[in-house]
């Protein structure tokens, strides 16, 4: 079980956070990956995206293509399948991304992975903290 929690010096507008992109082992063996430095954790978005450049550097093919809705309209989009490394250790596997349309972020984390696990955020004296371990162990409620 992995655990990571963020300490912002201010109150943020988005969680970003370092990962790691796979893809799935080559026929030779061999298994791509790209570290991550601009990862956002997106509940809005119901599926990870992932950047073209990252893509592009993993040789990624796509296996399929999606239907997208998002604020640029109703597009459809090819569909990758890889391996996601999360800041708390953890190695999702067998997870379908789409492209991530912008250049602010190498990868959206969506509610795919979010919904793995435990997510929590919270703004008390002008900072941010973001907490998320996989899996889930309990519910948490505010009260």
């Amino acid at each position: 079980m992995g655990v990571f929690s963020k300490k912002f010096d201010e109150v943020v507008e988005a969680v970003v956070t370092d990962g790691c992109i796979y893809a799935y082992p080559q026929q030779d063996g061999k298994v791509l990956s790209i570290k991550v430095k601009a990862a956002m954790w997106d509940t809005g978005s119901t599926q990870t995206l992932i950047s073209k450049r990252i893509i592009e550097q993993l040789h990624l093919q796509p296996v399929t293509k999606r239907d997208v809705e998002s604020y640029l309209g109703h597009e459809i989009e090819d569909v990758y399948h890889v391996m996601v490394g999360l800041p708390t250790g953890d190695v999702v596997t067998d997870i379908y991304v789409t492209e991530c349309r912008g250049d602010s972020y190498d990868a959206v984390i969506g509610m795919d992975i979010i919904g793995l696990g435990d997510f929590c955020f919270t703004n008390k004296d002008g900072q941010s903290v973001f907490s998320f371990r996989i899996p889930s162990t309990e519910h948490i409620e505010l009260k």
